[in-house]
């Protein structure tokens, strides 16, 4: 049987096709000779993973993410299947989180396992899944209180420019006053220079003239000092004798009165006013001790007066007794 040229390129044409097919799967690590067995886990995002990508263990790639689906009515999360080599057993607490591959963000399935197989994992079992902080993420989080403290540091520094800036206007302000000012002044200065000369003139002869007379103002001073001096030696000398004598007639009293003189001296030195203080004293306690035993004899009372009492007799008029009777008077005569 003669085989045609045609048939020939188009079986090498499968051929090629079919070897390139798993090669190119081969390279991304897709062994189609090799058991294995597929896992299931679902995520709520899968940051860029795709099919293909690796799944490792411990750094070893053990199998590649088979599919990707998007499971709409399961709270739009993501299913991921896993084709993992059939040797290796999982647990059920196996974790599958999902991490970044290097700088340039490539992810993958890393398979985190306990050291010891309790409960192993069917073919077709759903493993745990969680997303895992990747290296730019870490740095992110690590340098963030950094990069917080720098905003701190930037915002205060912007405040102390502010505040600079403020100050540069005060300095600058301050600087065109001053140089007002001084124009100012040295205009007044220009335009009063002949009256400024001749009150530094004046104030030269003034000098001159005190200059001169320092002589006799010295002499005067000398005077008048040694007339203060004598003042107020003579002032104190008059203190000091006006408090001696003082002193000697407080001293003069003192003694009289220590030696019985005068009447404050004898009532110090004699004590007859002190016994006759007490006789009355005594006297007086004896007189109210009988008067509140005795109320009687000193007070008389009575509410409707005493029965016993004389009546006062009435009060004679000597004038009624020297006026004659007319009457009586004829008789007498006759009588006579």
């Amino acid at each position: 049987m003669q085989i045609s040229k045609e048939f020939k390129i188009g079986l090498f044409s499968i051929i090629a096709i079919a070897l390139l097919y798993i090669g190119f799967n081969f390279l991304k690590g897709i062994d189609f000779f090799s058991n294995t067995h597929k896992y299931y886990a679902m995520y709520r995002n899968i940051d860029g993973l795709e099919v293909s990508n690796s799944v490792i263990i411990n750094g070893l790639v053990v199998g590649r993410v088979g599919s990707i689906s998007f499971l709409q009515d399961r709270e739009n999360q993501i299913l991921v299947e896993l084709d993992i080599d059939g040797n290796i057993v999982l647990d059920d607490s196996t974790k599958a989180f999902l991490i970044s591959e290097g700088f340039l963000g490539g992810k993958a399935i890393e398979l985190r396992m306990p050291e010891r197989i309790t409960n192993p994992l069917n073919d077709g079992d759903t493993i745990r899944s969680e997303i895992a902080m990747g290296l730019i993420e870490s740095l992110t989080e690590q340098t963030q209180p950094v990069a917080d403290n720098v905003g701190i540091l930037i915002r205060k520094f912007n405040n102390i420019m502010d505040s600079l800036m403020v100050t540069e206007q005060l300095i600058r302000r301050t600087i065109i006053t001053m140089n007002s000012t001084l124009e100012a002044t040295n205009d007044i200065v220009e335009g009063n220079q002949t009256p400024i000369s001749n009150s530094i003139s004046n104030m030269e002869s003034l000098t001159e003239k005190l200059n001169q007379s320092a002589g006799s103002l010295n002499a005067v001073l000398t005077k008048t000092g040694v007339f203060v001096d004598s003042l107020n030696q003579l002032e104190m000398s008059t203190a000091i004798n006006n408090l001696t004598r003082m002193s000697e007639n407080l001293n003069a009293v003192l003694l009289g009165m220590q030696e019985g003189e005068g009447t404050m001296g004898k009532i110090l030195k004699d004590d007859s006013l002190y016994n006759n203080l007490t006789r009355t004293a005594e006297d007086l306690d004896k007189l109210l001790v009988d008067l509140r035993e005795n109320p009687k004899r000193y007070v008389h009372f009575s509410v409707f007066g005493r029965k016993d009492r004389p009546e006062k007799e009435p009060v004679k008029d000597p004038e009624k007794e020297l006026v004659k009777d007319p009457e009586k008077e004829p008789e007498k005569e006759e009588r006579e």
